[in-house]
């Protein structure tokens, strides 16, 4: 069994360890020197050029949807128009609309068949 002891007074003295310097964090917690950054500079100008782009472009493709909507309402309107206009010029151009209204000319519907006409030449 371990026998309980007392140490020694002359126990080796360490030697006190160099402390790091400590570098204040620029971006919170990440280490990145200013140096790091301006080394960098023109990638970080790079990407936020095409942050801006990416951006832009969303903005003109929502601007797009909505004309397009727009348009595709006024497209339906003038279909809706169109076909109401094509029905009532069929509805004119039946053989009795029309028989009705050049009536008052003299002319009136054939009570038999067309002949046909033949001339020598």
């Amino acid at each position: 069994m371990a026998q309980n002891r007392l140490k020694s007074a002359e126990t080796p003295k360490r030697k006190p360890r160099a402390k790091k310097k400590k570098r204040a964090p620029l971006f919170g917690s990440l280490n990145i020197s200013a140096f790091y950054l301006f080394k960098n500079i023109h990638f970080i100008f790079y990407l936020a050029f095409l942050g801006v782009i990416y951006i832009a472009n969303s903005h003109y493709a929502i601007q797009t949807i909505k004309e397009i909507k727009i348009i595709q309402k006024d497209l339906k309107k003038i279909s809706w128009e169109s076909n109401s206009k094509k029905s009532h010029l069929m509805r004119l151009s039946m053989q009795s609309k029309v028989a009705d209204k050049v009536h008052h000319l003299g002319l009136r519907n054939l009570k038999t068949k067309p002949e046909k006409v033949v001339t020598d030449d």
